[in-house]
Protein backbone atom coordinates (compact mmCIF):
# COMPACT_ATOMS: atom_id res chain seq x y z
CA UNK A 1 0.00 0.00 0.00
CA UNK A 2 1.24 3.51 -0.94
CA UNK A 3 1.53 6.24 1.27
CA UNK A 4 0.09 9.51 0.66
CA UNK A 5 2.22 11.49 3.06
CA UNK A 6 4.12 13.47 0.56
CA UNK A 7 1.00 14.64 -0.89
CA UNK A 8 -0.66 16.16 2.22
CA UNK A 9 3.23 17.40 2.74
CA UNK A 10 2.95 18.97 -0.57
CA UNK A 11 -0.82 20.50 0.43
CA UNK A 12 0.34 21.84 3.77
CA UNK A 13 3.33 24.05 2.02
CA UNK A 14 0.83 25.48 0.09
CA UNK A 15 -1.56 26.07 2.34
CA UNK A 16 0.40 27.60 4.61
CA UNK A 17 2.53 29.97 1.74
CA UNK A 18 -1.18 31.24 0.76
CA UNK A 19 -2.03 31.79 4.29
CA UNK A 20 1.64 33.92 4.87
CA UNK A 21 0.98 35.82 1.55
CA UNK A 22 -2.39 36.95 2.71
CA UNK A 23 -0.95 38.06 6.21
CA UNK A 24 1.79 40.32 4.58
CA UNK A 25 -0.95 41.60 1.62
CA UNK A 26 -3.06 42.42 5.28
CA UNK A 27 -0.39 44.33 6.49
CA UNK A 28 0.83 46.18 3.77
CA UNK A 29 -2.54 47.80 3.15
CA UNK A 30 -2.72 51.45 3.36
CA UNK A 31 -6.43 53.46 3.14
CA UNK A 32 -6.47 56.03 -0.21
CA UNK A 33 -6.09 58.42 2.18
CA UNK A 34 -3.19 57.40 4.27
CA UNK A 35 -1.63 57.06 0.29
CA UNK A 36 -2.40 60.34 -0.92
CA UNK A 37 -1.35 62.08 2.63
CA UNK A 38 1.98 60.38 1.77
CA UNK A 39 2.38 61.30 -1.56
CA UNK A 40 0.99 64.85 -1.04
CA UNK A 41 3.49 67.79 -1.73
CA UNK A 42 1.49 70.25 0.88
CA UNK A 43 1.70 69.51 4.66
CA UNK A 44 -0.30 71.57 7.01
CA UNK A 45 0.75 72.44 10.60
CA UNK A 46 -1.30 73.74 13.67
CA UNK A 47 -1.01 75.26 16.93
CA UNK A 48 -3.51 77.03 19.15
CA UNK A 49 -4.16 77.41 22.50
CA UNK A 50 -7.29 79.48 24.44
CA UNK A 51 -5.52 82.78 22.79
CA UNK A 52 -3.21 81.91 20.31
CA UNK A 53 -3.09 80.17 17.02
CA UNK A 54 -1.04 80.00 14.22
CA UNK A 55 -1.11 77.82 10.75
CA UNK A 56 1.28 76.88 8.22
CA UNK A 57 0.88 75.69 5.44
CA UNK A 58 3.58 74.36 3.51
CA UNK A 59 4.22 72.92 -0.53
CA UNK A 60 6.96 71.59 -1.87
CA UNK A 61 8.31 71.80 -4.76
CA UNK A 62 11.46 70.34 -5.53
CA UNK A 63 14.08 71.46 -3.18
CA UNK A 64 12.18 74.80 -2.47
CA UNK A 65 9.24 75.18 -0.24
CA UNK A 66 6.40 77.91 -0.40
CA UNK A 67 3.11 78.01 1.55
CA UNK A 68 1.33 80.55 4.07
CA UNK A 69 1.44 81.40 7.65
CA UNK A 70 -0.68 83.24 10.08
CA UNK A 71 -0.04 84.29 13.43
CA UNK A 72 -2.85 84.85 15.61
CA UNK A 73 -1.51 86.15 19.37
CA UNK A 74 -3.03 87.39 21.98
CA UNK A 75 -2.66 91.34 22.19
CA UNK A 76 -1.03 91.70 19.03
CA UNK A 77 -2.09 92.54 15.48
CA UNK A 78 -2.93 89.47 13.37
CA UNK A 79 -0.37 89.06 10.26
CA UNK A 80 -0.70 86.51 7.58
CA UNK A 81 1.65 85.94 4.24
CA UNK A 82 3.68 83.84 2.37
CA UNK A 83 6.72 81.83 3.09
CA UNK A 84 9.39 80.90 0.57
CA UNK A 85 12.26 78.81 1.72
CA UNK A 86 14.03 75.51 1.76
CA UNK A 87 14.95 72.66 4.30
CA UNK A 88 18.32 72.71 5.66
CA UNK A 89 18.53 69.36 7.37
CA UNK A 90 15.42 69.46 9.78
CA UNK A 91 15.20 73.07 9.72
CA UNK A 92 13.10 75.32 7.38
CA UNK A 93 14.26 78.76 6.88
CA UNK A 94 12.02 80.93 5.08
CA UNK A 95 11.41 84.32 3.80
CA UNK A 96 7.96 85.39 5.48
CA UNK A 97 6.49 88.14 3.40
CA UNK A 98 3.30 89.51 5.30
CA UNK A 99 0.92 92.42 6.36
CA UNK A 100 -0.09 93.68 9.61
CA UNK A 101 -1.50 97.02 10.13
CA UNK A 102 -1.34 97.57 6.58
CA UNK A 103 2.36 97.55 5.90
CA UNK A 104 3.82 94.65 4.29
CA UNK A 105 7.23 93.35 5.83
CA UNK A 106 9.75 90.62 5.49
CA UNK A 107 11.31 88.62 8.10
CA UNK A 108 13.32 85.71 8.20
CA UNK A 109 11.69 82.73 9.60
CA UNK A 110 13.22 79.29 10.73
CA UNK A 111 11.32 76.21 12.07
CA UNK A 112 12.79 72.62 13.02
CA UNK A 113 11.22 69.65 11.97
CA UNK A 114 10.53 67.32 15.15
CA UNK A 115 8.53 63.89 14.01
CA UNK A 116 4.99 65.21 12.79
CA UNK A 117 6.09 68.89 14.49
CA UNK A 118 7.27 71.95 13.40
CA UNK A 119 8.86 74.13 16.55
CA UNK A 120 9.73 78.02 15.45
CA UNK A 121 13.32 79.47 16.64
CA UNK A 122 14.24 82.63 17.86
CA UNK A 123 17.56 84.18 17.97
CA UNK A 124 19.75 87.63 16.99
CA UNK A 125 18.11 89.43 14.05
CA UNK A 126 19.42 92.40 11.40
CA UNK A 127 17.52 94.23 9.20
CA UNK A 128 18.90 94.91 6.25
CA UNK A 129 16.91 96.55 3.22
CA UNK A 130 13.88 96.15 5.71
CA UNK A 131 14.30 92.59 5.90
CA UNK A 132 14.32 90.95 9.07
CA UNK A 133 17.23 88.30 9.33
CA UNK A 134 18.66 85.97 11.53
CA UNK A 135 21.59 86.67 12.65
CA UNK A 136 23.01 83.12 13.15
CA UNK A 137 20.21 80.65 11.68
CA UNK A 138 22.40 77.76 12.89
CA UNK A 139 22.45 79.19 16.95
CA UNK A 140 18.91 79.78 17.26
CA UNK A 141 16.94 78.37 20.33
CA UNK A 142 13.61 76.43 19.86
CA UNK A 143 10.45 76.96 22.38
CA UNK A 144 8.52 74.26 22.49
CA UNK A 145 6.07 75.59 24.05
CA UNK A 146 3.89 76.26 20.59
CA UNK A 147 4.78 73.08 18.62
CA UNK A 148 2.75 73.20 15.38
CA UNK A 149 0.88 69.83 15.12
CA UNK A 150 0.52 68.28 11.50
CA UNK A 151 -2.68 68.14 10.94
CA UNK A 152 -4.53 67.11 7.33
CA UNK A 153 -5.17 70.26 4.97
CA UNK A 154 -8.22 71.78 4.33
CA UNK A 155 -8.44 72.27 0.56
Amino acid sequence: MKSNFPGYLIICFVIAACTNNQSNDAANLVSPQEQAKKNSPTNCYHYANTNDTIILKLIHVGESITGTLVYKLHEKDKNAGTIQGSMRGDVLIADYTFMSEGTWSVRQVAFKKQDHFFIEGYGDISTNNDRVLLKNPDSLQYDDAMKLAEIDCQQ
